[in-house]
């Protein structure tokens, strides 16, 4: 017995395998699969804390964003940049800052957001 294939009959079968496969694929698909594999580097500030020595900032994010301890960040309120910390101390989720230096009359305020400060080489 010999097995012939016409041109429509592997066409059949390979849309066949197609709607097959793609059936197969569709579920549901884990929330940290479309999360980025970087961190942000960046935290939301949760509250400016005044103390006799100097005002403490601190960020709703920690290392999970990739800020650690000795890191410089920038502040910005939108497109405007208020100043900046350095981190005092970081924990998964939280981290802390010390101002060290402020645009003139601005204030760094809950909602403004820290990105860590890097260096770009040309």
């Amino acid at each position: 017995m010999q097995f012939t294939h016409t041109p429509l009959t592997l066409a059949a079968l390979f849309l066949f395998g197609a709607m097959f496969a793609g059936s197969a694929v569709q579920g549901e698909v884990p929330a940290f699969v479309k999360e980025s594999l970087y961190s942000s580097n960046a935290a939301t500030v949760a509250k400016v804390t005044p103390t006799l020595a100097a005002d403490v900032v601190i960020l709703d994010g920690g290392l999970g964003q990739g800020i650690r301890l000795g890191m410089v960040c920038r502040v910005t309120r939108g497109l405007q940049s208020v100043g900046e910390l350095i981190i005092i101390e970081s924990r998964s989720d939280q981290s802390a800052g010390l101002i060290l230096e402020l645009v003139k009359d601005s204030t760094i305020q809950a909602g403004d957001i820290a990105r860590i400060k890097t260096i770009q080489n040309s």
